[in-house]
């Protein structure tokens, strides 16, 4: 026996959305009555789906009208609330990056953050300045709002990480840590772009250590090639970014010398 109180709504089983073809996502349940107002609805019908929503029977128990009653208004939800998303992305991202459009590995990786983010492994994009590792990594968070799953992802250069961070007068630094490390999906890019002082690394490494053991999956970009990770950012940091990372690794000439010419 256990002294643990538990919610009645928690008791019950979750909806198998997935057995309906819907996206994991909170969604409000459809009202049973509203069956009746459709060209096939009858009381049993509304009874029936009355009980599967309140977790009673299985999807199995519905008729087939009443089972695309029940899937249509969760596919409507679904795009709505991947409308949001990709409204949230848009309105947050730099101006440069909202006509990134994601990769099918890109598309692939978002989508196992969605179902199994604890063993998805972060990405590290690597290449030399201009390759579009920057571009690469908000498709990649584009491609996480087309997934319309409510998650929580931050973005920051890494200058503008450590700056947020900066003990200062009137702030509490450790909260705002606290704020930055707790995002579902973070995005850092630049590491290793300014000179490694004492500060930086034990920043660098607290985040990095952070996201490693809370297995938690985030994007970093940066223009120093794997054999030298080491030397720029700490052994620490570098072996915990190689272990818990894929890499990426962009080729090409500096795209913005071309643009400039």
């Amino acid at each position: 026996m256990t002294n643990h109180w538990t919610p009645p709504s928690h008791r019950r089983p979750k909806l198998d959305l997935a057995a309906l073809g819907i996206p994991a996502g909170r969604y409000i349940l459809p009202d049973p009555t509203d069956f009746l107002l459709t060209p096939e609805g009858t009381n049993e019908g509304a009874a029936r789906i009355h009980d599967y929503l309140n977790r009673k029977t299985g999807h199995d128990t519905l008729q087939p009208a009443e089972l695309d009653f029940v899937r249509q208004h969760f596919l409507n939800a679904a795009e709505e609330q991947r409308q949001r998303a990709i409204t949230h992305f848009e309105s947050k991202v730099p101006r440069r990056y909202i006509s990134a459009r994601p990769t099918d590995l890109a598309t692939a990786w978002a989508h196992t953050v969605t179902t199994t983010p604890e063993t998805t492994r972060s990405l590290l994009i690597i290449g030399p300045t201009g390759t579009g590792k920057t571009h690469y990594a908000y498709s990649v968070l584009r491609a996480l709002a087309e997934t319309g799953a409510a998650l929580k992802w931050a973005a920051y250069t890494a200058a503008d990480l450590y700056a947020q961070l900066r003990p200062r007068t009137g702030r509490d630094s450790e909260a705002t840590f606290e704020q930055i490390v707790g995002a579902d999906v973070l995005f850092v890019d630049d590491l290793a772009a300014a000179k490694l002082t004492e500060w930086t690394e034990e920043v660098t490494y607290r985040l990095i250590n952070h996201r490693y053991e809370q297995c938690k999956p985030g994007i970093f970009t940066s223009n120093v090639p794997p054999a030298q990770l080491r030397d720029a950012l700490g052994e620490r940091i570098a072996s915990r970014l190689t272990e818990m990372c894929e890499r990426v690794a962009l080729k090409g000439d500096d795209r913005r010398k071309g643009m400039a010419a």
